[in-house]
């Protein structure tokens, strides 16, 4: 791999990260209860990407997306799973109505709740297995090490995508600030909410040669 070759495959991700997909709301979703679980969403967003990235490398990814069956499974089990999330992020907006942010701590809000969901809308997405199989062949030479090859490019990435959510977790922190850890929650759950429900949707009507 050449150095002008991995800069094209960051730039690649990076558009990627930068384009609003379920992992943004997701992490939007606990952004809006701390910076602290937002750091935590993303830590399971990019350790799905992790398992994504093996599955590719093990050829596990190729075999799920050639079958017909498998594929349903996968999107079917994602969307619904997106939905899931975008209902209990409306009930979280409707809760911080009717009791104060410290009061309403949840179960689902700890730590590892946190993390383990995360990761497992991430793992639940087929259109980031669909990337790295559709994407991953392009700046991979066939005369070298196959799974160093693959390592390293997925090890850039998920690097890159870890930047990048600090970035964005930030960013949402700053909404927090300008319009108050209450309100903010309220807005951001709202609007994660509604979104995740979308993506849910389109994702179990979505066509899969598409």
């Amino acid at each position: 791999m050449t150095v002008e070759l991995v800069i094209v495959f960051l730039g690649v991700c990076l558009l990627a990260y930068v384009t609003p997909g379920p992992d943004w709301f997701v992490i939007m979703r606990y952004t809006a209860l701390s910076r602290r679980s937002g750091f935590i969403s993303a830590l399971g967003v990019q350790t799905g990407l992790a398992a994504h990235i093996i599955a590719a490398a093990l050829g596990v990814t190729a075999v799920i997306l050639a079958g017909d069956t498998a594929f349903a499974i996968l999107k079917f089990a994602g969307a619904g799973y997106l939905v899931l999330l975008g209902v209990q992020s409306l009930v979280k907006a409707r809760r911080v109505r009717k009791r104060d942010e410290e009061s309403d701590v949840a179960p689902e809000h700890g730590a590892p709740g946190i993390f383990w969901k995360s990761l497992l809308a991430n793992v639940l997405n087929p259109q980031a297995a669909i990337f790295f199989v559709a994407v991953l062949p392009h700046f991979i030479d066939p005369s070298s090490a196959l799974l160093t090859q693959i390592a390293i490019l997925g090890a850039l990435d998920i690097a890159l995508g870890i930047l990048w959510w600090l970035i964005y977790i930030y960013a949402i922190g700053l909404v927090r600030r300008f319009l108050g850890a209450s309100r903010a929650q309220r807005v951001l759950n709202v609007v994660a909410g509604l979104v995740l429900i979308v993506l849910g949707l389109v994702l179990a009507l979505a066509d899969p040669s598409a």
